[in-house]
Parts: C-alpha cells; sequence; structure tokens
C-alpha cells in the first residue's frame, strides 16, 4: 500500500492534507477538503499513474467543510468513487442545507463561497454508512474504521493495516510543518481542536488515550502530515493537558462572562507556558500560524459553556 500526502493547500502551504491510498491499481482517498482542492487530488491520482476511474472511494473523518466541503464534487469527479461515511455525517453530506445554512451564519455568504464554493449534495446511492468498527475492503486490505468523539459527534478514525497508519482528521490535534521544522529533534508542536459545536473533553482524552495505544507507526493528521511513532507519546501528552486545560475552562468561561478574545488569549498563555516546559518558545511567527486554531478553539469552548449554562 501506498500513501500519499497531497497538500490541499486550503489557507496556506501544508495547512491541511487529503491521503492519496493506491494499491494493486485502485485508490482510494481519506479526506477530500474543499471544491478548490479536487484538482490537487485529481493531479496525485495521474502522478500515481491512475486515472479517475481508477478510484474507488473517499473517507471522510467528519463532515466539517474543511474536511468534505469538496464530497459532492468529489464523486462528480470521480465516478466509480462512494463515500464512506460515520453515519451522522453520512446525511449532512446527502443534505448539506443545514451544514451550509449554518456556517454560512457564522461565515458570512462573501467568506463562504470565497473558502468553500457551491457545497454540492451526494449522491445518496453512492453513500456508504460505516457503523463503529466496521472494516471496509480496499484491493484485498481491510481497512478499519472506529468512531471517535470529543472534537465531533460524528467523527471516525480510520487504520490502514500493512502501514499500521492511523488517520486522526481532527482527533488527534493539529500540527503544522511551518512551526515544526525549526524544533527537529524535539517534541512536535501541537494542540488539540476545540471547535464548535461538539466539544467533549472528557471524550476527546478518551480518543487520544485510544490513538496512544492502538500500537500504529504513524498518525496522518489532516492538520497536517504524519507523526511517527516516536513521537506519539509526547504529542499524546501535549494534547491530554491541553484538553484537560480546555475543558476545565468551562466553568470559569460560565462565571466571569468570557469573551472569545479572552478565551484566546488564556489559550494561547497555556500553549506557550507548556512548550516552554519542554524546551520550546513559541515565537509571534509561531502564532500568527496557530491564529485561526485558536480562535476557532476559543469559539467552541465558548459554545460549550454557554450550552451547559443553558441546561442548568
Amino acid at each position: 500500500m501506498k500513501i500519499v500526502t497531497v497538500d490541499c493547500n486550503y489557507v496556506a502551504h501544508e495547512f491541511a492534507a487529503s491521503y492519496l491510498l493506491h494499491h494493486q491499481g485502485k485508490a482510494m482517498f481519506v479526506e477530500c477538503n474543499t471544491n478548490y482542492a479536487i484538482p490537487y487530488l485529481k493531479a496525485a491520482v495521474l502522478a500515481a499513474g491512475l486515472m479517475p476511474e481508477d478510484v474507488l472511494g473517499l473517507i471522510i473523518t467528519h463532515v466539517h467543510l474543511d474536511h468534505a466541503g469538496g464530497a459532492g464534487e468529489f464523486l462528480r469527479q470521480f465516478p466509480n468513487a462512494k463515500l464512506y461515511a460515520h453515519p451522522r455525517a453520512a446525511r449532512h453530506a446527502i443534505d448539506p442545507a443545514k451544514l451550509v445554512a449554518s456556517a454560512t451564519q457564522v461565515y458570512g455568504e462573501a467568506f463562504m463561497k470565497q473558502m468553500y464554493g457551491t457545497i454540492l449534495p451526494c449522491d445518496a446511492s453512492r453513500v456508504v454508512v460505516l457503523n463503529d468498527g466496521d472494516m471496509l475492503p480496499f484491493e484485498g486490505v481491510m481497512i478499519k474504521t472506529k468512531h471517535t468523539r470529543g472534537h465531533a459527534n460524528h467523527h471516525l478514525c480510520v487504520i490502514e493495516p500493512t502501514t499500521q497508519t492511523l488517520f486522526s482528521g481532527d482527533s488527534f490535534g493539529v500540527s503544522y510543518p511551518l512551526i515544526n521544522h525549526q524544533f527537529a529533534g524535539k517534541m512536535p508542536v501541537i494542540l488539540p481542536s476545540t471547535s464548535p459545536t461538539d466539544f467533549d473533553g472528557p471524550a476527546a482524552v478518551e480518543t487520544v488515550e485510544w490513538i496512544r495505544d492502538s500500537g500504529v507507526n504513524r498518525v496522518a493528521l489532516t492538520h497536517y502530515d504524519f507523526l511517527e511513532k516516536n513521537q506519539i507519546p509526547a504529542a499524546a501528552a501535549a494534547l491530554i493537558e491541553i484538553l484537560r486545560f480546555s475543558n476545565d475552562l468551562l466553568p470559569r468561561i460560565r462565571s466571569e462572562n468570557l469573551a472569545q478574545v479572552q478565551i484566546t488569549e488564556l489559550l494561547r498563555v497555556e500553549l506557550a507556558r507548556y512548550y516552554q516546559n519542554q524546551g520550546i518558545s513559541l515565537t509571534e511567527n509561531d502564532f500568527r500560524i496557530l491564529r485561526v486554531d485558536l480562535e476557532v478553539n476559543a469559539q467552541g469552548l465558548h459554545y460549550a459553556a454557554l450550552k451547559d449554562a443553558a441546561k442548568a
């Protein structure tokens, strides 16, 4: 099995990946990013000596638009492919109206058009639901899937067994080469993704621990590229500490009525403190790269705190 990282050029270079798996003349993708990424995926297929007709499937880890916004266009460009998704993600891929309306309410129509284009529905006859633990056959290889809560309730992870590669979506954080290249030989700089609307701190920690203990050779992050086996324990430790800090923030956000900008700053300070303790000094440029993630994380924590308050 060959696995190729495809840079989707979303937001910036090496910010979001799709993964091309090809074996015995056939191919499958994990993640597709947006409509604007599909040409990069097609180019990767051709570079592997294959044709669009040789692509048999697309697995999405979840339906957030930077992972699956281009799924409808993907099926249009790869006529023999099926879409594989968590049951809750599958229904939004088939009818993305609510997903698009929700995202448009947050980001506005102009931003949506610029970043994602027109979100096309997926043909229901080409969508396959992956239940927890389902095995997906691909050219004699049985790909394992597992539902993984914490980041989103419709999230799943994928394990390719011949290379022992685990595709983590957003459940094992985000970590960028633009930051990590300067810390060669040290642990990767990584932070969890606590975006709205399903953040669940304890569940997110459980998922990180499951990935840490899975025994795989590497973890393929959608944001971005591979963590090797020797990097996984340190990455997991960082994610668990920052997730617990994030979850412990929720009562304070409620009691002090913290604004999102205040939450962003608290996350920034905690991230800097954690890595300073590991001998890594994050620079202003590093935080510019992480700005979008910190702001989205703060938005997710703010949403979670208000949701908990409404239940009380």
